[in-house]
């Protein structure tokens, strides 16, 4: 709530970039945006960094060197392939967050969205549409976790199907 607040005064009030709100097309979607990743960016590129610290100093990096292969290669086919197994647990966690984030940004830069339907409905004690907003919405964060599960099988060939 308060990092939205925040971004709307710089960027929008202060530097005059951006829109404060409403419907003006893509414009009207940047600080949304980055007020809802921010944070969750900030996680994921730590949990990242610290993961591919880890995979660097590893047997298999060495001998992927030690056949000459470029560093970019070494990087990217070998270490980051071993460093995104937590990336991707924490990004399907994290949908959880960005959903309920979600709510607070719609009110924020005032985005009608399935947050403001439910505190509109909550209002109108419209209970069966309640209710089917957030059955709609832990459907998404299940489907998310499965195709988790499914990445998982993407980027660590060593993790057979039968364990997912």
């Amino acid at each position: 709530f308060w990092l939205g607040l925040m971004v709307i005064f710089f960027f929008a009030v202060e530097l005059r970039w951006f829109p404060t709100g409403g419907d003006e097309g893509f414009r009207s979607l940047i600080l949304p945006a980055l007020s809802l990743g921010l944070l969750e960016m900030a996680a994921i590129m730590r949990l990242t960094r610290s993961g591919m610290i880890d995979v660097m100093g590893s047997d298999f990096i060495t001998t992927a060197r030690a056949k000459g292969l470029r560093e970019r290669t070494v990087i990217m086919r070998h270490a980051l392939r071993h460093a995104l197994l937590p990336v991707v647990t924490i990004l399907g966690l994290g949908l959880g967050r960005l959903i309920a984030g979600a709510v607070i940004i719609e009110v924020v830069f005032a985005w009608p969205g399935i947050g403001r339907l439910i505190i509109d409905s909550i209002v109108q004690s419209d209970y069966p549409m309640v209710q089917t907003a957030i059955i709609v919405l832990a459907a998404s964060i299940a489907l998310a976790n499965a195709l988790v599960d499914v990445s998982y099988r993407l980027i660590d060939p060593r993790i057979r199907a039968g364990a997912i």
